[in-house]
């Protein structure tokens, strides 16, 4: 038996795959490879951080066992309508409108002379607190994962409309990126996307949808790669670092402050041969290998660090809702780094409280796994993909730090409401209302 595949016991019923434990060898398999980069590059092996994720992924392994022990015989695989996610992309990119439209015009940012990462700056100077325009720009411009979702769920399902739905999360994709002037929404959406390849296995359905091969995988993984280094370059231009090298000691510096013994490193790390296009590529491309593993020095000092009463693993959650009403975060020494979920959790309430709550998070992965394959959508498909991108997610950073994902959550829950009301009065949008086989070529 293939402990990688879901048993159906229905003859004849598709062959499933189980996204969990593609999610526990991702989680090991980062783990890893974080740990064995930073040993070999700084000689700091950080083997708790390798157990402390293991435990974790296992955990949820767990719970989502628990879950599935009872499965659906059959699987309900109701597309939705290429206009409803048209709709959905179309209120994303208002969303970007208002957002842009709040900083230009009320806040006064100039993005053209700026750039984007000065730009980015300078929102963050002036504050992130807006009136209804920006609320309302960054809660439903967040909105672009559900059509994103779906568009990998249900491409072949889909004519000619694909294409608008693909051209429309592409530019809003772009231009959240572009506002915002940083990497989450992007890591978000790479997240997301992999949740949903998971989804489709899940329900029996190659994982790859038809527009993707392995190659143009690898491919887009390489353009994802290529835009990280090209925003670390921006932001060397914008804070008006010397050379790629500068910057990359910069940096280092920066992410190395919980780890002494890394940081009397920093200036040795620098690649130079005299070639400025050489160098620039390899201290950029070190500068996103540094911003992607230094979870794993970071995650390694916090687990035996002593906490002081403060919070980590909600702190971004806290700063969007509780400040609002007066509540006031207190700072810790973390402040500014990427801090594996995991981590965070032990440090601030300990390690039972880490193993209940991945456990929690592979059981809800179950349900909805099961509401998913019933033909769910919002309960189902959705969210079985937002724990996934969570859990993936987690080998970084808390999810509940990250407020373009929770402005998403809220975006599509008021996408579902109002869903679920046009329904109510006979109007269905959301879904087929017949589902012709399309299988496209590649």
């Amino acid at each position: 038996m293939n402990p990688g595949r879901d048993v159906n016991p229905v003859q004849g019923a598709p062959a499933t795959r189980s996204p969990m434990l593609s999610i526990v060898w991702f989680t090991i398999g980062f783990a890893l490879v974080a740990a064995l980069y930073t040993g070999l590059m700084f000689k700091f092996w950080a083997i708790g951080f390798v157990l402390l994720l293991a435990g974790a992924s296992y955990a949820a392994l767990g719970g989502y066992t628990f879950a599935s022990l009872r499965s659906f015989d059959t699987v309900n695989r109701r597309p939705t309508s290429a206009l409803f996610n048209i709709i959905v992309a179309v209120i994303s990119l208002l969303g970007l409108w208002a957002m842009f439209y709040d900083r230009t015009e009320i806040r006064g940012i100039d993005y053209v002379n700026l750039g984007i990462a000065a730009a980015r700056a300078e929102f963050n100077r002036v504050g992130e607190r807006g009136g209804l325009i920006s609320v309302a720009g960054n809660m439903f411009s967040a909105a672009v994962y559900l059509p994103l979702i779906n568009m990998i769920f249900d491409w072949e399902k889909w004519g000619r409309e694909r294409f608008v739905v693909l051209g429309l999360v592409t530019a809003d994709m772009l231009g959240l990126t572009y506002i915002t002037g940083g990497r989450t929404a992007l890591l978000i959406a790479v997240a997301v996307a992999t949740a949903a390849m998971l989804g489709r296995g899940a329900i029996g359905l190659p994982r790859l949808p038809s527009f993707l091969t392995r190659t143009r995988l690898i491919v887009g993984g390489l353009v994802v790669v290529v835009l990280f280094g090209a925003i670390f370059a921006l932001r060397a231009t914008a804070f008006g670092a010397a050379s790629a090298g500068d910057y990359l000691s910069q940096l280092c510096i920066h992410l190395a402050q919980p780890a002494i013994e890394i940081m009397t490193q920093c200036y040795s790390i620098p690649y130079s041969s005299g070639l400025e296009g050489l160098d620039d590529v390899a201290n950029f491309g070190t500068a996103v290998l540094l911003y992607a593993f230094h979870v794993a020095w970071v995650g390694n000092v916090i687990i035996v660090d002593v906490n002081p009463g403060v919070s980590t693993a909600f702190s971004g959650f806290q700063d969007m809702f509780l400040t609002r009403f007066g509540y006031q975060l207190t700072a810790t020494d973390y402040d500014g780094y990427f801090i594996p979920a995991a981590a965070s959790v032990v440090y601030d309430f300990g390690y039972l409280a880490m193993a209940i709550g991945f456990a929690l998070l592979g059981f809800m992965l179950g349900l909805f796994r099961r509401a998913m394959r019933a033909g769910s959508l919002f309960f189902g498909r959705i969210a079985f993909c937002y724990v996934a991108a969570a859990l993936l997610l987690c080998v970084l950073i808390s999810p509940a730090n990250l407020p373009v994902l929770l402005l998403s959550i809220m975006a599509i829950s008021a996408v579902a409401g109002a869903s679920i009301f046009a329904r109510a009065l006979g109007f269905e949008l959301v879904f087929l209302k017949e589902s012709p086989a399309r299988e496209s070529g590649r």
